[in-house]
Formats: structure tokens, C-alpha cells, sequence
């Protein structure tokens, strides 16, 4: 019994030891075709490990990077999850699957994975990828949180920088002052330090100690795009900024940030040929939907409502109003009302009433035009709401309403018309026909048209 047992405990080590030579073999040939680029005969040459020794590591990390490379995210996250299950203590398997969860798109299970590598190793770059997860969810106290747990004074100036970052984002400027001078004390070059700096200083109401902060790291910093974006924030701290803008884009051709601003202070003077030709310039640089914004209030100011809906339209959610607009200018009015749903500004609310007004739906154009109305008690929301109310024949509404319009507004042709009407409405005729002079003298065709002239 015994002899027959050491022989197959013989057998058992020599197999093992067999098995053992195979997998190192196939490791060994997953890592050169790995380290040669030949990422889907690596994963082959991994898999075939994970088939004999599902416990070798270094075949778990090959096989998740080699997928990352070959774009298989969802079979790359498969594979750093396992590694997590077999390997629950090393730090590389969470780390790795937080960056595959945020190459997914899902930040939310990303800042869980780099958490759990953070409590396994606090790395710098775990915490900075944990923070970063949660900055891209829109949590910017918590990523701020996470950035001060892991502060220690051997973290680099970049960590530093990314935690004044996060504290300016969740609205905490000036705990994030402190941040940006470590930063600027061990790297003086970083010129997006010196940035924020100025931007925290002036918006603190220190706009003069910001233009000197600006100053020196212009001095500070050699490179050439670092320079740009400094001359760009020194420009919104002085009167004169159209140079420095200039320059700024003579330094670095892609910052559409400097054409932007050109193109709104192109547009403020009134100069809307310009204005366009540098947004136009911008846009082209940078696709931002801030621009696309702005393009499309500079269109429909031109009147041009093709590019207006257009450039409203890339802008994403943000232009739906612009986009309506510019829809109504191009005589689509049932689309422009779609693209009101949902949006309850008194701007949007006067808009769909006047378009519902135009479609004859009274009722529900006075609804939405006595919202804007009672929000702005603007005077041409005034004259529409009039309108509605003679439409659906509420005139005694519709006087009070006009009445008060034209004691803000007494040259209103639109007002005198509409208040006409709804005299008339009421049977008060001698009134009425005032009225309608009035309208007729300030050049309205309608009321001329009603007195028979």
C-alpha cells in the first residue's frame, strides 16, 4: 500500500511540475506579444494560462490590459472583476477596473473600484482617479473629500493642484488658495495653478492682486500654451483685453477659449460680421457647446434662422430655446412649440404662447402668456396676452391688461389694435373707434382696415 501510494504521489509531481513548465511557457508568451502589440494572439496565449492556473496572476493583468488595448471593454472589465474575486487584496485589479468602468462611461462603479485600491494602497493616483470619477458625476465635495483624506506632504504638486481644482469646483475658493501656493512653491512652471489662482483672487473682489499673480507666472512659465492660457485669464482682468487674446492665440492656435471671448467682445461693440467670423473660429477649434450658444444667438440676431437652428441644435439641451426659435423664424411653428416642452422660462413661456396664439389655441395661449406676463410684466408679452383674451373673448380681462401696457408704452400700435377690439367686445363702440385711430395713426393695417380707410 504504501509504495503504491508514493508512486502515485511520484506521478502526481511530476505532472504538477509539467504543468507548471506549460503555463510558464504560455505566460511567458503572452507577455512578448503583449509587450509586441499582438494583443488578440496575447489573449489567446492568456487564456490558455487561466484554462490550466486560473490562480496566475500576471495572466489575469495581461489578459485585462490586452483587451483595454483591443477596445473589448466590457470583456476587459470580465476580466479585471475576476481578478478582483481571485485576488481581493491586490491593488492592481481594482485600480485596473476603475479605469475600464470610466473608459465605459459608468463613474459611479469606477469611484468604487478606486476606492477599494485606495484602502489597499494609498497610492497618489488611485486617489486622484477616485476624485476624478466623482468630479465627472458631479460631486464635487466628495471628490474634494477624497483629495484632503489622502493629503500627505510628500503628495506632488499635481495632486495638490487637482484638490484646489476640486475645491473650487464644489464652491469652497478660498480653502483652495492655500493648495495652489504648494503647488506654485515646488513648481513654479504650472501654469494651470497660476490660472486659478488669479481666477479665485479676482472673483473674491482681489482683482489687482490677481493681475500680479498673473504677471509672475507669465514670468514663471517657459511653455508656450501655458503662457497662452495666462495671457487669456490676464485679459478678463483688464480693460483693454482684445491684445492679449490675440497673442494668446499667436501662442497656441487651439485655444478657441481666446477666439470665443473675441468673438463676444466683437459682438458687444456691434461689429456682428466679426463677432461670427471669431466664434465661427472658435467653434472650429473646439466644438463647445458654449459657442455653438453663442453662434446661434448671433444668428438669429442676423436673422439668419438656418444657421441660428443649426449651431442651436449642436448645442445640445442647453439651445432648445434657441433652436425654437429659430424654428419660428423658419415658419415651423408646430416644431418650435416641441421644442418648448418642458422648458418653463418666461422666455419660453412667452414664446409658446405667442406661437400658440399664431395657431388660433387661445385658451392655452393665454395660459402661457399670463405666466410670462405675471413673470415680466414685459410690454410685448402684455400686447400678445391682450390678444388671446379678445380671442377667446375675455375682453374685460383683455382691457386691464392693454391699459396697463400702454401706460408703460402709450406709442404701442399693437396695444391701441388689441384694446380696440376688446372695447368693441364689450359694446363700448365710441371708445373703440378711438382706439382704432389711435392704432391707425401709429401705422397699424388692421385697424385702418376696420375703420374703412
Amino acid at each position: 500500500m504504501g509504495p503504491f501510494l508514493m508512486r502515485i504521489l511520484a506521478l502526481g509531481l511530476v505532472a504538477g511540475a509539467a504543468l507548471a513548465q506549460g503555463v510558464q511557457a504560455w505566460l511567458e508568451r503572452g507577455e512578448r506579444l503583449l509587450s509586441e502589440g499582438a494583443y488578440a494572439e496575447a489573449v489567446a496565449a492568456f487564456e490558455e494560462v487561466l484554462r490550466q492556473d486560473y490562480g496566475q496572476f500576471q495572466a489575469h493583468l495581461g489578459l485585462g490590459v490586452a483587451l483595454v488595448r483591443l477596445g473589448r471593454l466590457e470583456e476587459a472589465r470580465f476580466a479585471f472583476d475576476q481578478m478582483t474575486r481571485v485576488f481581493p487584496d491586490r491593488y492592481e485589479g481594482h485600480f485596473n477596473l476603475g479605469q475600464v468602468y470610466l473608459r465605459m462611461g459608468e463613474a459611479g462603479k469606477a469611484a468604487e473600484a478606486f476606492a477599494k485600491a485606495a484602502a489597499i494602497a494609498p497610492r497618489e493616483e488611485a486617489y486622484l482617479a477616485w476624485s476624478g470619477a466623482l468630479l465627472q458625476e458631479g460631486k464635487a465635495r466628495e471628490a474634494a473629500a477624497v483629495l484632503e483624506r489622502g493629503l500627505s506632504p510628500e503628495r506632488s504638486p499635481a495632486y495638490r493642484l487637482a484638490l484646489a481644482q476640486a475645491l473650487y469646483a464644489a464652491g469652497e475658493r478660498e480653502a483652495a488658495v492655500p493648495h495652489l501656493y504648494a503647488a506654485l512653491n515646488r513648481e513654479p512652471g504650472r501654469a494651470e495653478a497660476w490660472d486659478l489662482l488669479a481666477r479665485v483672487l479676482a472673483e473674491v473682489g482681489l482683482a489687482d492682486r490677481a493681475r500680479r499673480e498673473v504677471e509672475r507666472g507669465l514670468e514663471a512659465v517657459q511653455d508656450p500654451k501655458g503662457k497662452a492660457l495666462l495671457l487669456l485669464r490676464k485679459g478678463t482682468l483688464v480693460e483693454d483685453p482684445e491684445p492679449l487674446w490675440r497673442e494668446a492665440l499667436a501662442l497656441d492656435p487651439d485655444l478657441w477659449q481666446a477666439a470665443y471671448l473675441l468673438g463676444r467682445r466683437r459682438l458687444e461693440a456691434g461689429d456682428l460680421k466679426e463677432g461670427l467670423r471669431w466664434l465661427q473660429e472658435a467653434y472650429a477649434k473646439g466644438q463647445d457647446p458654449e459657442v455653438a450658444l453663442a453662434l446661434a444667438a448671433a444668428y438669429l440676431k442676423a436673422k439668419d434662422y438656418a444657421n441660428a437652428y443649426r449651431y442651436a441644435k449642436e448645442a445640445g439641451p442647453a439651445g432648445a430655446f434657441l433652436q425654437a426659435q429659430a424654428a419660428q423664424g423658419l415658419g415651423r411653428r408646430q416644431e418650435a412649440l416641441k421644442l418648448l416642452e418642458g422648458i418653463a422660462s418666461p422666455q419660453a413661456l412667452a414664446l409658446r404662447g405667442s406661437l400658440l396664439l399664431e395657431e388660433g389655441q387661445g385658451e392655452e395661449a393665454v395660459a402661457a402668456l399670463q405666466a410670462a406676463y405675471e413673470a415680466t410684466r414685459d410690454p410685448q408679452v402684455g400686447v400678445n396676452l391682450g390678444a388671446a383674451l379678445v380671442l377667446v373673448k375675455r375682453f374685460g380681462q383683455a382691457e386691464l391688461v392693454l391699459r396697463e401696457v400702454l401706460a408703460k408704452d402709450p406709442s404701442s400700435a399693437a396695444a391701441w389694435y388689441n384694446l380696440g377690439l376688446a372695447l368693441r367686445g364689450l359694446g363700448r363702440q365710441a371708445e373703440a373707434d378711438r382706439a382704432l385711430r389711435q392704432a391707425a395713426a401709429l401705422g397699424s393695417r388692421e385697424a385702418r382696415a376696420l375703420l374703412g380707410r
